[in-house]
């Protein structure tokens, strides 16, 4: 007997035990696979953004999205609940420079029946860009609709309330007052008491995003929800960081070049952009890195602003040397996708990115000899 040796339990000898089995944790996986391929709904040629889960450039894994989180939680039975973290609402913006702030930070507890499984916070704010900022247009003055573009002098100068873009093909003179007025490019939205609900949606949108990944395990699979993150203007520690204000047409703070020359006024004429993506592709040279999914947000961005295959495959020859986003180089890719300044699918480019890619059109077909009537 004093040869025996006393069986010490695990956790006494500082040893973790597993709480299933191996062929319970098995059987577990095995059900997670199955949600994923059998019940969410990924990214397919009907909604390339996915339903449940999706990709987001600058992302590996996909992203979990809120449809997603709602099924896991069901599937695992699970129930969130959710509760202030932090609550700050300056309608005023007495304490925040004269602006409004708005900021909510919610955390999402999921429980199994009574017992809480896991827990994680989301936060979201006013000042965050897509909050913060209106995207100004020129509007026609007689149509209401936002298709005012710069004409060509070779055409006559002025403004043309452009049929391309849903206009009535109004035109205004260079000078005209009710248009030069206007504000254009990137504007404090007027109205932030409109998106408080939004935004405390939101809160709780990243909040039960993450307290389903650290539930479920799904981590393994996805990662947090980011598309609502990538965005220039984030709030850090109480203050914000603007994105440039945008006038494009000879405003005394002009907005910056796509290419990282400062002061330069925008929209730029053809030749000087073609100049400056040149040196932007011998910049990247074999660095830049293009996904698919970034390749596709590229196209996307080039199809909201011209609606016809021929004329995006003359912009992007012209521009680049390649008229097909597919086969282009990742640096030129990356210059393109670095102009038309958009980070999603349904992203429209900025009004002087507009202009400018107009413009392009038309040396473009004027260089191949193929001048169309677009001013």
């Amino acid at each position: 007997m004093d040869n025996e040796k006393a069986i010490v339990p695990m956790e006494q000898a500082g040893f973790i035990a597993p709480v299933i089995s191996v062929d319970d944790a098995l059987r577990a996986y095995q059900a997670k696979k199955d949600l994923i391929d059998h019940i969410f709904t990924g990214p397919n040629k009907q909604n390339p953004n996915g339903v449940d889960y999706g990709p987001v450039p600058g992302t590996d894994k996909p992203t979990l999205k809120k449809a997603g989180a709602e099924k896991a939680t069901s599937f695992f039975g699970l129930s969130p609940r959710f509760r202030d973290d932090m609550v700050v609402e300056d309608w005023t913006g007495e304490a925040h420079g004269g602006e409004p702030f708005l900021h909510y930070r919610q955390t999402c507890d999921l429980y199994k029946g009574d017992r809480l499984v896991a827990s994680a916070g989301g936060s979201c704010n006013s000042w965050e860009k897509k909050y913060r900022y209106r995207s100004g247009e020129r509007v026609c003055p007689k149509c209401g609709k936002p298709a005012i573009i710069k004409g060509k002098e070779e055409f006559g100068g002025g403004w043309l309330c452009f049929g391309k873009k849903g206009g009535c093909g109004a035109k205004f003179a260079d000078a005209a007052p009710e248009i030069t007025g206007q504000q254009v490019g990137q504007i404090k939205n007027p109205d932030v008491a409109e998106v408080a609900n939004t935004i405390l949606k939101m809160a709780q949108k990243r909040a039960l995003v993450a307290a389903t990944l650290i539930a479920t395990g799904l981590s393994e699979y996805f990662t947090q929800d980011m598309e609502d993150f990538i965005a220039p203007g984030e709030f850090v520690e109480g203050t914000v960081k603007d994105a440039p204000a945008v006038n494009p047409l000879k405003s005394a703070d002009p907005a910056p070049a796509p290419h990282g020359d400062a002061h330069v006024e925008r929209p730029l004429a053809p030749d000087t952009l073609r100049s400056l993506m040149a040196k932007k592709i011998a910049k990247y040279g074999t660095t830049a890195q293009m996904t698919e999914i970034q390749r596709k947000v590229l196209a996307s961005a080039l199809s909201n602003t011209l609606t016809a295959d021929v004329d995006r495959y003359a912009v992007c020859r012209w521009l680049v040397g390649e008229a097909s986003t597919k086969k282009m180089s990742d640096a030129q890719a990356r210059a393109l996708l670095d102009w038309q300044e958009v980070a999603g699918f349904e992203d429209m480019p900025p009004q002087y990115v507009i202009e400018e890619t107009h413009a392009v059109l038309v040396a473009a077909n004027a260089a191949a000899g193929q001048e169309k009537l677009i001013p």
